[in-house]
């Protein structure tokens, strides 16, 4: 009598242990399902001119992309080079004046063409024609974006690359509001036009 009342008990203990790791192990392949999608980063969207884009810690617009045979600036670039300008409008989105409006460290838009990078531009401010210091937040402000062109390079698609830093209001380290942890935003994919 005490035997069946043994296996039967047996019997339901080894029935609960196969669930419990039945249970465990779908937990455990759906948390690992999770991680690994966290870790492949999605492809930054492609974007187009007119349509804002996150930058640093402010919303660039594109409007246009030139090759100029002049800087719209005397202090954008190199003398006597062309000139690749990205024209567009610019809007400080944090509560305060910003002297780091594309982030600290600066995250420049990245131009690159024929498998080619180029070095960092230069942002100046349209309405001053001199280099932007500082915007005040929520007052847009057209600027334009140059890179010095190389003269061997011929007019040909281009890529920009856009990336912003997100807003943390109790970071873990000193306990207080901070930008942190760059991510990219998107990518404008151009023909550049003439110009002047």
């Amino acid at each position: 009598m005490v035997r069946p009342l043994l296996s039967s008990a047996f019997r339901q203990i080894w029935v609960r242990i196969a669930a419990t790791i039945g249970v465990i192990a779908a937990i455990a392949a759906t948390w690992w399902m999770k991680v690994e999608e966290a870790r492949v980063p999605d492809a930054p969207p492609r974007i187009a001119f007119d349509q804002p884009v996150k930058v640093g810690r402010g919303v660039f617009t594109p409007r246009r992309l030139t090759v100029e045979n002049t800087a719209p600036s005397p202090a954008a670039g190199a003398k006597g080079s062309r000139k690749l300008i990205l024209a567009g409008r610019l809007e400080n989105v944090t509560g305060e004046s910003q002297v780091a409006v594309f982030g600290f460290p600066e995250l420049l838009p990245v131009l690159s063409s024929g498998g080619r990078k180029f070095p960092a531009p230069q942002v100046i401010l349209d309405r001053d024609k001199e280099p932007l210091r500082q915007l005040h937040p929520r007052v847009a402000e057209d600027v334009s974006i140059v890179w010095d062109l190389p003269e061997n390079w011929r007019a040909q698609e281009v890529a920009i690359e856009f990336s912003a830093e997100q807003f943390k209001l109790k970071d873990n380290l000193y306990a207080k509001a901070s930008w942190l942890m760059p991510y990219p935003t998107g990518v404008l994919t151009a023909r550049p036009e003439g110009g002047a």
